[in-house]
């Protein structure tokens, strides 16, 4: 993994096109108050990468916070994605002008699919219109979120400008270890979502067995306190040690700088191997492969 670190800063990886992402982003979906307050913590905490979607309902004012701090717009990574219902070429090229102009921006760092859908042909028009985007300097780095390998496959098939990331569900109970391992052979940097193991509440009814508390697994717990750290700590490390670039969400400054704290200790073969067996393929977002309906 290629990292780089600024002074005071996250490390950076570097994508397939030699596009520095930070390795640790702050996600915002329902981040829905003090917004200018929390994303000024989360810039002076080192935080750099903030990923938004239009289906969050925040966007607009997340961005407007970043663009208000000072931080100069190099510094920053700012990501969104294109609405299920904005599918296809003239579609997707409309909804980017769109976005841009709430948001306030030239240029956006990373644009993603917001979940394929069954319509394999319009995400592919989308994908079409995105590295037009890409080729005027208009964004940075494209890629899709929840995205199977069946649907990454579709875009390479047809693509002039391979994939650049893909943003998964991902977490010691969840591995979705077959889609992380097909993205790696075929260079496209996984973005982890759910980097904690997903809402304190079940999004649908679970039965009470399948809804343990990831920070709360024993396991996690006792390499924590091995390295004198967090449950979440360790589960972000995790992800950053399997190649990873985890989000995380965080209204909180002691839980931001927590989520932070997690480049001065290395886990162990041993200790990842035991992480790795926590898996049993719990998901709680929507499954990409089942999912038909636009994105609420």
């Amino acid at each position: 993994m290629n990292v780089t670190m600024k002074e005071n800063q996250i490390p950076n990886i570097k994508l397939n096109n030699g596009v520095e992402m930070p390795i640790l982003g702050f996600g915002t979906a329902v981040l829905n108050h003090e917004i200018p307050r929390v994303v000024n913590d989360a810039l002076e905490d080192g935080y750099r990468f903030f990923d938004c979607a239009p289906a969050y309902g925040n966007q607009d004012e997340v961005c407007g916070a970043l663009l208000k701090s000072g931080i100069p717009r190099g510094e920053l990574f700012i990501s969104t994605k294109l609405p299920s219902a904005d599918r296809g070429y003239e579609k997707t090229l409309h909804a980017f002008d769109e976005v841009c102009k709430g948001m306030g921006l030239d240029y956006l760092d990373f644009y993603a699919i917001h979940l394929p859908g069954l319509d394999y042909d319009a995400f592919c028009e989308s994908w079409r219109a995105m590295e037009k985007l890409c080729k005027e300097g208009r964004i940075r780095a494209i890629g899709f979120s929840s995205f199977a390998e069946v649907h990454i496959e579709r875009i390479l098939e047809n693509c002039d400008i391979a994939p650049h990331a893909n943003l998964l569900e991902c977490n010691p109970f969840f591995t979705n270890i077959p889609c992380r391992e097909y993205c790696a052979t075929k260079g496209i940097h996984v973005v982890s979502w759910f980097s904690l193991g997903g809402p304190l509440k079940p999004l649908k009814p679970y039965p009470v067995k399948d809804f343990p508390l990831l920070l709360e697994d024993e396991v996690l717990l006792a390499i924590a306190e091995a390295h004198g750290k967090t449950a979440a700590q360790v589960a972000l490390r995790w992800a950053v040690q399997n190649g990873m670039t985890p989000l995380v969400k965080a209204a909180n400054r002691e839980h931001m700088i927590e989520n932070r704290g997690i480049f001065d200790f290395i886990l162990s073969d041993v200790e990842m191997c035991r992480i790795d067996e926590l898996n049993y393929d719990r998901r709680f977002g929507f499954d990409p492969m089942k999912y038909t309906e636009n994105y609420p």
